[in-house]
């Protein structure tokens, strides 16, 4: 997003403003902890190194945004230790969190206070009365977008939030290993900059399914219009869940037929696990009226890597991307 309308200490600090980025990118789930080396040169991208390490059983508090370690030191330990086996010295890193810990919605708004207390507190306020969670115990970023035809109030903003606890113990954890964590975002936004050399100007749907839930994005040039996250643990009965999924993608899909008539997608990027591939293909026909494709390398323009052990592309490509984000 290249948006330099909000000041930057809102932007940044949930990776809402592109920056200039280290290639040096970290990804943590409740399951693991990842770490890649992203290069970049006149042939293209490569990655250098990729290293990963599980985290024991239920590390993190649960929560409908995650929650902080159960154990701060033992985390802390396992990532200094995990740091310092790296092939690569790390001074400066982004940082990849799953779409159900790093939550994002829109707002309009009008004209913004310019002074950071009053801007911080209209951002709240917006942000409470959309969702259901605890609003002073988040930590909030935004980023001005494009407005979309018909909204009525002439600024649109991006809006994250996460749970402060959880950021500041994960930082303090790298921040023991000398790793200063600048960028922190979520996997569906960072999976943006990756794309974009496969895209031209038009419309791109990506879908990202993870293990506690599904996010639907669209975008136009590398920039989010639509972004929809759906929890499904502890919700819906599996039975339920494929009904719920494809009545969900139909009325997202209205929105683009709502404000962009006629529009078609350029592409449709599935990033889903091999065994759930066909049945989410399925679901994309029905629910987009498209027809999908399972991200790879080809649509990461120019990339080579000789390592060993990669995981697979709905993991890496969020990584790539959050490495690729800078200022133009």
């Amino acid at each position: 997003m290249r948006s330099t309308k909000l000041p930057s200490w809102i932007e940044r600090p949930l990776g809402f403003s592109p920056v200039s980025a280290p290639p040096h990118v970290f990804a943590l789930s409740k399951g693991s902890l990842s770490y890649a080396n992203v290069a970049r040169d006149r042939h293209g991208l490569r990655i250098r190194a990729f290293r990963r390490a599980a985290l024991p059983r239920d590390a993190f508090q649960h929560g409908p945004l995650g929650g902080p370690p159960r154990d701060a030191a033992a985390f802390k330990a396992l990532v200094v230790d995990f740091l310092k086996n790296l092939p690569a010295t790390v001074r400066e890193a982004s940082l990849v969190l799953p779409d159900a810990w790093l939550r994002v919605t829109f707002a309009e708004s009008g004209d913004l206070p310019k002074g950071a207390a009053a801007l911080d507190e209209v951002l709240r306020w917006k942000l409470r009365r959309q969702v259901p969670f605890r609003i002073d115990d988040l930590r909030i970023g935004a980023a001005e977008v494009a407005p979309i035809p018909g909204q009525e109030e002439p600024r649109r903003l991006l809006i994250g939030f996460a749970v402060e606890a959880l950021l500041s113990q994960i930082e303090e954890a790298f921040a023991a290993g000398g790793v200063r964590l600048g960028q922190i975002a979520n996997a569906s936004l960072s999976l943006l900059p990756a794309l974009q050399n496969s895209t031209s100007l038009g419309f791109t749907a990506s879908v990202l399914v993870e293990e506690e839930g599904y996010t639907l994005i669209f975008a136009r040039a590398g920039e989010a219009l639509l972004h929809r996250y759906k929890g499904l643990t502890n919700t819906l009965p599996e039975e339920a869940q494929p009904a719920f999924i494809a009545r969900d993608l139909r009325l997202t899909r209205n929105f683009l037929d709502e404000h962009f008539p006629g529009s078609t997608f350029e592409r449709v990027f599935l990033l889903a696990a091999p065994e759930s591939e066909p049945s989410w293909i399925d679901r994309l026909r029905e629910g987009l009226a498209e027809s999908a494709v399972p991200l790879d390398a080809r649509f990461i323009s120019g990339l080579r890597t000789d390592e060993p052990g990669l995981p697979p592309w709905r993991e890496l490509a969020p990584m790539i991307g959050a490495a690729l984000r800078e200022v133009a």
